[in-house]
């Protein structure tokens, strides 16, 4: 069986081919979808191709799989851990990613219908306008706070009264430029995200699994079709721990002789998924039930922080339940498949 390699730039492709034999055979190819289709219809059917998982890889996994091919998404901090070599080009990144999955040595990682992934697009986009909103927020607040001025209408800048009150305030030409630039920014993101969410919800909000997930103490409908789209299928998790670890929610944890240590969590995983459930835990350690008690618990024995991060990861066990049984949160408690 013939297995490619591509090194995958913005506007042009090393490629490698690795025949049966074990030759190495090398091209460079601009991006042209022409091109690189005429190049791949000369490999047989069903070549596996590997690519590494880069911002661009979209429309190349498209292009091989209309050609008839199976690409191969390589987690690119893994393949450099196993294939750390001191001379590195394109041309040698792309023999090592043909070599790797000749051997079957290659990470891989999951690569979303192209449905999903254009869900998530849209997700994200919507996230993306929220951090700016608070980005925005933020340098207003900032800019009024290095004045050492503090609302005297209510307890915020933000409010009704508070934003009457900024309007009037007498300032400097330029700290008036930044007010107004601001003032002028934040209803036009509110209105973008108000669209984006009435979008989502008409989009995604009656699916079964959205509607299940929304049972759980703190998950509204945005993290339930976060959790949906970012996860794509459940099933391709062998468990929760699978899961979390997937997240960044599970420890760091160094092995020596008979000595294991955990430490913080590793971050190492998806951002966006985390985010969410870290604010899904700040809102059910708020609604009372068993979350909330666990919560408490947790936190007289290891303070605020450790405990929102370790009911995020609680929820992470009754999402990944609730998904794969098809049932909703209280029939997960019922069954004493997560405690609390």
């Amino acid at each position: 069986m013939v297995h490619v390699g591509v090194d995958l730039h913005k506007r042009m492709s090393q490629i490698a081919v690795l025949t049966e034999e074990g030759e190495i055979a090398q091209r460079r190819l601009a991006n042209d979808p022409a091109r690189l289709e005429a190049f791949f219809a000369q490999l047989p059917p069903r070549t596996p191709v590997a690519i590494e998982a880069s911002g661009t890889w979209w429309w190349l996994v498209d292009l091989l799989e209309r050609a008839g091919h199976r690409p191969v998404l390589s987690n690119p901090k893994q393949t450099k851990a196993i294939a750390a070599a001191r001379l590195k080009n394109d041309r040698v990144d792309a023999e090592r990613l043909a070599l790797l999955l000749r051997g079957d040595l290659l990470p891989t990682v999951w690569i979303p219908p192209a449905a999903l992934r254009e869900a998530r697009e849209l997700i994200r986009h919507r996230v993306s306008l929220v951090w700016l909103r608070g980005e925005v927020r933020n340098r207003l607040l900032a800019m009024l706070a290095r004045r050492n001025l503090q609302p005297t209408s209510g307890k915020s800048w933000l409010t009704v009264r508070g934003q009457r009150e900024l309007h009037a305030l007498p300032l400097t030409p330029i700290a008036v430029t930044i007010r107004e630039d601001c003032r002028a920014l934040l209803p036009l993101l509110d209105e973008q995200i108000r669209r984006l969410d009435d979008d989502l919800r008409q989009r995604w909000g009656e699916d079964p699994r959205v509607r299940h997930l929304m049972t759980l103490p703190g998950v509204g409908a945005f993290i339930a079709i976060v959790l949906v789209m970012e996860l794509g299928d459940i099933h391709r998790f062998p468990s929760a721990k699978h899961v979390a670890s997937y997240i960044g929610l599970t420890p760091r944890v160094r092995a020596s002789a008979d000595r294991i240590r955990s430490g913080h969590i590793s971050k190492e995983g998806n951002r966006l998924l985390r985010w969410v459930l870290v604010l899904a835990a700040t809102q059910a350690a708020r609604q009372p039930g068993p979350l909330r008690a666990w919560f408490r618990a947790m936190k007289q024995r290891k303070g605020t922080k450790i405990a929102r991060v370790a009911l995020a990861r609680r929820l992470v066990e009754i999402v990944y339940h609730v998904w794969k049984h098809d049932c909703d949160y209280f029939t997960v408690l019922r069954r004493g498949a997560v405690r609390g």
